[in-house]
């Protein structure tokens, strides 16, 4: 086993172990704290410079944990008061990031290896810009997502696998974070097909909700982790797909009982750090599926 090998074990068998015990918690719970991810991060970041020497690259290289510990700093240390400095402070931590990928990228950018680095901090942005953006719902998920950039500047080789390997510029282009991401989300596309089959066997039918949810005992909902798909609205029974954000669970149950509803249409608050873990899996093995697409 070659040095490179035994990196890429450590880094799936710790982020295997931490993203399996995360998603025992999202399963039970839907919280998971800063500690699985913190501890990740850690250790991609204690890591990193022996991937450096491993891979005898220049020692400089290190210098890209200017803003990837900028990044880290503003994920999982809150600025509190009302100080300016706190106010101001995310601004001037991604300011100091955007800067210095700007700085190192035009010193060391036409280096292939370097490239790897340099998008570890360029995806732990981009994760950051879709939380805000609604287009990761979870904290935890965006905060798991970039602890596996920060883990895995490189995709992860042993012997032989990943099947589906890429070229160096298409690994640089979609990094292993993201290939996680990717594929975490092409198994959740699969989950329609699931409720269909299940509604049908059990003869709901109702459409389009049969596609999103299923429906359940009324008594059983407030146990659950789950969001309704029908309420009472200005007296009129009304059925949607789009949770709402301002449910008060309670009132609603107790309007939809008056009316004699005894089995309610919800959908499932999915824990995505599940799928998660499957697409970590899944690109460790199988790889980017992204790849088959493109030839450069």
């Amino acid at each position: 086993m070659t040095p490179q090998e035994g990196l890429a074990v450590l880094q799936l068998a710790v982020a295997i172990a931490i993203l399996g015990y995360a998603s025992m918690l999202d399963l039970r719970t839907r919280r998971v704290s800063n500690a699985s991810w913190i501890a990740l991060s850690v250790l991609g970041v204690a890591l990193l410079p022996i991937r450096v020497v491993v891979d005898d690259a220049p020692a400089e290289y290190l210098l890209i944990m200017i803003p990837v510990l900028a990044i880290l700093s503003d994920v999982f240390w809150d600025s509190d008061g009302d100080s300016a400095l706190s106010r101001y402070s995310p601004l001037l931590k991604y300011g100091v990031a955007v800067v210095a990928i700007m700085a190192l990228g035009m010193t060391w950018a036409d280096d292939e290896y370097f490239r790897h680095l340099m998008a570890i901090p360029i995806v732990m942005i981009v994760v950051v810009v879709l939380y805000m953006l609604d287009m990761i719902r979870g904290g935890a998920d965006a905060k798991a997502l970039i602890a596996l950039a920060v883990l895995f500047p490189v995709y992860p080789t042993i012997a032989g696998l990943p099947i589906i390997s890429g070229s160096e510029a298409l690994q640089t282009l979609f990094p292993f974070a993201l290939a996680v991401l990717v594929n975490a989300a092409i198994l959740v596309v699969f989950l329609p097909i699931v409720f269909l089959v299940m509604n049908l066997a059990r003869g709901d039918a109702k459409f389009p909700q049969v596609f999103v949810g299923y429906r359940m005992p009324i008594e059983s909902i407030a146990d659950e982790h789950v969001w309704l798909m029908e309420r009472i609205v200005n007296d009129s029974h009304v059925f949607y797909t789009r949770p709402k954000a301002e449910e008060d669970l309670k009132v609603e149950l107790e309007r939809l009982k008056e009316r004699g509803v005894s089995r309610v249409w919800v959908t499932p608050k999915i824990p995505f750090i599940v799928p998660m873990l499957a697409g970590l899996i899944l690109t460790a093995v199988l790889g980017n599926f992204l790849f088959l697409f493109f030839s450069f």
